[in-house]
């Protein structure tokens, strides 16, 4: 793990770093995971869809997962460099989204290799476009919940991820030829869980209730939503891949995002000012929370190198911006903080840079990947140029 004292006196921030070893060890504990079932394994490229991490990935995994065209583009770049991508090869893209635009759909059936519908009714729209050019499948919402906070659970009341299992369940028996040409299904309903009994408990419910629609798939994707680690009991994921591939002979796919990045991605930041406001100590850093929006979307509160419950030394940990809620949290120190501090922020490898965004006109954090060697390498720097053409100050015509 990544400590302050090791970082270079002279870097840039606010930095994002990516540990290249990290990255591997996260890799290898899901390809234990293919190991012992026999799945294929994708990287969602959600999290973070930085090109230079998808070629370090690449060599690990049977392919991507993406969520719109752009990523599907990027993805795809990143197979055609690599050796086994390309449809002919042994690596595939997969993709689902909810807002499939007529625009992006004949691109998309040349960039995938997999597409899973979100809905029965989008699936009718452009089956007959796409089909021969893509495998087909659906996505179904199997409506079991595991997760309290409504805003990460893809099973929520009302949810706009999948068709809800009753629903195809109830076609699957009255009107099968509703569910004609599809090759595959796709299910995703869990966030960061590290209990694998959930996705099996997932699995057994798709076999009670449509069995139907298994026997008439080549494929299934068990979405993302775990996470692995060396001590990860991967029992209960061997008998729900077990009962998919024995009894329907199913070729199973898991596609983690978070699992692969988070805990193996910094950001670094220096304190720019400290001062006093009644009983708080304030520390002012030069990253915002803009660049860890889940912070503020969600309530998060992140992980800081160095903190401590039992710290002498509590400081208010803020961004730079204007905003009034651009603050971290409460952290305490053994040691005072002062002007030109570093400041770390552990576990931030996934939705980060990925969410982040440059209001007020802060940059985004350089990004470095931090080698097998040990040594930093710069990888993406941002400038004043990258801003200004966002705002379309070097158009011609920005409108």
């Amino acid at each position: 793990m990544l400590k302050v004292s090791d970082l270079p006196a002279d870097l840039e921030t606010p930095a994002f770093i990516y540990d290249e070893v990290a990255v591997r060890q996260l890799l290898g504990y899901a390809a234990k995971a293919r190991e012992r079932t026999g799945c294929r394994v994708l990287y969602s490229l959600k999290p973070l869809p930085f090109p230079p991490l998808l070629k370090l990935m690449m060599p690990y995994l049977d392919g991507f997962a993406a969520s719109s065209l752009f990523e599907a583009r990027l993805a795809r770049a990143a197979l055609d460099y690599g050796a086994g991508g390309g449809r002919n090869g042994q690596k595939s893209l997969h993709i689902t989204t909810p807002g499939l635009r007529p625009a992006d759909a004949a691109e998309i059936g040349e960039l995938c290799d997999y597409l899973s519908f979100n809905s029965l009714s989008q699936g009718r729209r452009y089956r007959d476009t796409l089909a021969g050019r893509v495998s087909c499948g659906l996505r179904v919402n199997p409506r079991l919940s595991f997760l309290e906070d409504e805003r990460y659970d893809p099973g929520r009341p009302d949810s706009k991820l999948g068709a809800p299992l009753e629903t195809v369940a109830e076609l699957a028996a009255g009107n099968p030829a509703a569910l004609a040409g599809l090759e595959g299904v796709q299910v995703h309903n869990n966030c960061e869980s590290t209990d694998f009994r959930e996705l099996e408990a997932t699995v057994d419910k798709l076999h009670q209730e449509i069995p139907g629609l298994l026997r008439q798939a080549r494929w299934i994707n068990l979405g993302g939503g775990y996470l692995f680690g060396e001590d990860t009991d991967l029992t209960p994921l061997c008998r729900a891949v077990g009962l998919l591939q024995g009894k329907y002979g199913l070729e199973v796919f898991i596609e983690p995002g978070t699992a692969f990045i988070r805990s193996a991605g910094y950001i670094v930041a220096t304190v720019l000012d400290l001062f006093d406001n009644r009983d708080k100590s304030i520390a002012i850093l030069d990253t915002t929370i803009n660049h860890i929006p889940e912070a503020l979307e969600f309530d998060f509160e992140p992980d800081v190198a160095g903190h401590t419950d039992q710290g002498r030394y509590g400081y208010l940990l803020a961004g730079c911006t204007c905003l009034a809620g651009d603050v971290f949290g409460e952290y305490r120190f053994d040691q005072p903080l002062a002007v030109g501090d570093r400041v770390m922020f552990d576990n931030a490898g996934a939705y980060t840079l990925a969410k982040a965004h440059t209001f007020n006109g802060v940059n985004f954090p350089a990004i470095y990947a931090l080698t097998e060697a040990g040594q930093l390498e710069l990888k993406r720097r941002f400038s004043y140029a990258d801003y200004a053409a966002h705002w379309g100050a070097y158009a011609a015509n920005p409108v």
